[in-house]
């Protein structure tokens, strides 16, 4: 039913991520969003090339992106964008970055592609039609919670105190019970590496659903499971789900 849209969504994804490839570590002017955020130059570039295409191909579809917010009438299919997942990452020339890209039917992601260009990486999914990286069918890796490595999301951006120390509690949960703990900085490339088994576990505090929207369906389709607990989204194998569960502070958390 939702395969149809799958080429249109990896062609598009790949061909915003061959536009930001070559300005990684030199993204042009910077402006600032939050106390410890800012959008690039090339942010604006690949989101205008992405919503451009979108609406060429469909003029009735809705449009949600992380920089231009919502665009569009009530069509019940909406896409759910981040033209640069990392940011940060990407200014400065770290190579963990992604174009996410899903197509959502009543809030429920159906479609998805994440180009990871540093690494000539594409993953993608449709609902009922597995996960791929490169064409390849992937799957989650089966580890328990003691053998997980395991991916946090990133400290607030807009350096709220609270929800830091909520993080930093979370982190004391869990550290001991995992295996490793590691903060990338973009859940495009956690989710598709947890989809390809080469991490476990993400689990982040109150997300935005543009971050996660193509991630978690690739995760779902190669095997995982998403699960909110608290303030928690905690994105993996039902089981590792399960056992972390009970790690999770959300007798911490603020409403």
């Amino acid at each position: 039913m939702y395969k149809q849209y799958l080429p249109f969504a990896i062609k598009l994804a790949k061909e915003a991520g061959e536009l930001i490839r070559p300005y990684a570590g030199q993204a042009g002017q910077q402006t600032l969003k939050s106390a410890k955020d800012f959008v690039t130059e090339m942010d604006l570039k690949a989101e205008k090339l992405i919503i451009d295409r979108i609406q060429e191909t469909y003029p009735d579809h809705r449009i949600f992106s992380e920089e231009a917010g919502s665009i569009g009438g009530k069509d019940e299919f909406e896409w759910v964008i981040d033209p640069i997942d990392g940011t940060i990452n990407y200014s400065f020339g770290v190579p963990l970055y992604g174009v996410s890209i899903a197509l959502t039917y009543q809030n429920d992601p159906v479609v998805s592609a994440i180009s990871l260009p540093a690494f000539g990486e594409t993953y993608w999914a449709a609902k009922g039609e597995g996960a791929y990286l490169n064409g390849n069918a992937i799957n989650i890796r089966n580890a328990s919670l003691a053998e997980a490595f395991i991916s946090i999301g990133d400290f607030a951006k807009d350096a709220n105190k609270q929800t830091n120390k909520e993080r930093i509690s979370l982190l004391e949960n869990i550290v001991n019970d995992v295996y490793r703990v590691r903060m990338i900085g973009t859940a495009a490339v956690t989710l598709a590496y947890i989809a390809c088994g080469k991490l476990d576990i993400a689990v982040y505090y109150k997300p935005n659903f543009y971050d996660i929207a193509a991630g978690q369906l690739l995760v779902c389709e190669a095997g995982g499971a998403i699960q909110t607990i608290g303030n928690y989204t905690v994105i993996a194998e039902q089981k590792i789900i399960d056992e972390i569960a009970p790690l999770l502070p959300v007798q911490h958390t603020t409403a």
